[in-house]
């Protein structure tokens, strides 16, 4: 089977932006066996280039010499005023060129007058045209429906796309086209072509469409952006892969997240959906997150640690706090643009940012942050802070005893307090592993990093010697 999976976009686009769409086929890992950018024996690649060979007047030629092409002198004031007397009578407007039976001593004579003129392919009056699409299933047309004879080459002698994709696709051996079900009312007019140049008719799959959450059509606001910047923007290509393939295909059951051997291993053509799929931001996101998580530690802190480095937090993607911060990171973030913004948040240290937060105010009333600040400083007195960052169950040792001191409080009471105090936030990252990553700060480090003591010491400046009240 050869395949096409078609991107209208391909075939206007620059060098630069080819290069672009390629690059990102390459990035989620998607490759072929021949292409502009590898060569192969059913080149050339580019429409421009397939131009210069000759390959489409080749063909042109062929459907003008067997009557199923002609050229057609209508000008568009005239097909305006064709247009305008179909709505006056309420009608469809379908294409009735008086050329379609011209004479040749006719289209001579305007051609030596230098006339400009398209080239329309003759559509057969009340044929039934078939397709029996991988997704939809059998669907059938009349050519009377199509609004008549259409363009198949424009003036300046470029090929319309439905004729350059047809022959295109043959003379490339494509055997399988998969687009999307705008594409549908194409085919008629496709396989119309295929027979009238004799080549073989591919087979057609028409996937469901991809919209935006309001169900318009998928715009930049919406997340259509490029794949390029996706990566820019911190996604991996595993959790692109893994939430498209998902949007209008499932596999039956209800996972979620695939590695792309798995995508590869369950995905069945009759699993397609026919109805449109919604693209929604926070699902892919939510995807990628549990992507990242999946990384070895050894992708973390190339992949995490490298944007550390790109925004001046580290000099080097080296050293212990890089490989750290770069695993305590990955279980919290879902995106790699993430990174610096969450570590920077962790080792920001605020008290006085704390007593304001509405969080923090039910434990300033009944006074747990000053107990639990006392508890912990007497805890460091007594050499039990000694331990954390090396012994990876002392800060349990610490609130453990911070918990029989204080009678045996539930866990909410124990703990927020307590992170309140040597954090400064209600919710964070594992505490061991925390103070683990602070302790490895080195001359690496650019970011501000508060050490634990001088936490503790702000902790005495700020509960210990001045009164404490709730904001």
């Amino acid at each position: 089977m050869i395949l096409r999976v078609e991107d209208t976009d391909m075939a206007r686009s620059t060098k630069e932006s080819e290069a672009a769409i390629l690059e990102g086929l390459k990035w989620c890992g998607i490759t072929w066996d021949e292409g502009p950018d590898i060569g192969g024996d059913h080149g050339p690649y580019r429409q421009s280039e397939r131009i210069e060979a000759g390959i489409y007047k080749e063909q042109l030629e062929k459907m003008i010499a067997n009557g199923n092409a002609y050229r057609c002198f209508l000008s568009p004031e005239e097909l305006d005023e064709m247009r305008a007397e179909a709505e006056r009578n309420e009608q469809a407007f379908v294409v009735q060129s008086p050329w379609a039976n011209a004479s040749e001593e006719e289209i001579q004579a305007m051609i030596d007058q230098g006339k400009p003129y398209v080239y329309r392919f003759r559509v057969p009056f009340d044929r039934e045209i078939v397709v029996d699409d991988l997704v939809l299933g059998e669907v059938i047309w009349n050519s009377d429906d199509l609004g008549g004879d259409f363009v198949i080459v424009r003036q300046n002698g470029m090929p319309m796309y439905n004729f350059g994709v047809v022959v295109d696709d043959a003379f490339m051996g494509i055997t399988h086209v998969l687009r999307a079900q705008e594409h549908l009312m194409n085919t008629p007019r496709q396989i119309l072509m295929y027979e009238a140049l004799g080549l073989k008719v591919p087979t057609f799959a028409h996937m469901p469409l991809i919209l935006a959450p309001d169900r318009t059509k998928l715009s930049k606001r919406h997340g259509a952006v490029s794949v390029g910047e996706y990566q820019n923007r911190g996604y991996l290509a595993s959790g692109m892969v893994n939430y498209l393939a998902q949007l209008g295909w499932n596999d039956g059951t209800k996972q979620e997240i695939y590695t792309i051997d798995e995508l590869l291993e369950a995905f069945k053509m009759e699993r397609m959906s026919k109805v449109a799929a919604i693209f929604d931001t926070d699902k892919f996101k939510w995807v990628n997150g549990h992507h990242v998580r999946k990384l070895t530690d050894e992708e973390a802190i190339e992949m995490i640690g490298s944007q550390l480095k790109e925004h001046g937090v580290v000099k080097e993607v080296s050293g212990e706090f890089v490989a750290k911060a770069s695993q305590l990171l990955r279980e919290r973030i879902s995106t790699l643009t993430e990174a610096v913004e969450e570590l920077k948040a962790m080792m920001h240290f605020d008290l006085e940012e704390m007593m304001k937060a509405e969080v923090a105010q039910p434990y300033i009333e009944d006074g747990s942050i000053q107990e639990t600040a006392q508890l912990l400083l007497d805890a460091q007195a007594e050499g039990q802070f000694d331990a954390i960052g090396s012994d990876p169950k002392a800060v349990q040792k610490v609130a453990k005893q911070i918990g029989k001191a204080r009678g045996g409080v539930k866990k909410k009471a124990l703990v927020v307090p307590l992170r309140l105090c040597l954090t400064s936030q209600a919710a964070g990252p594992d505490m061991n592993l925390f103070f683990e990553m602070l302790k490895e700060v080195d001359d690496n480090v650019l970011c501000e990093c508060v050490p634990l003591e001088t936490r503790l010491q702000m902790l005495k400046e700020k509960f210990l010697e001045q009164p404490v009240h709730a904001s």
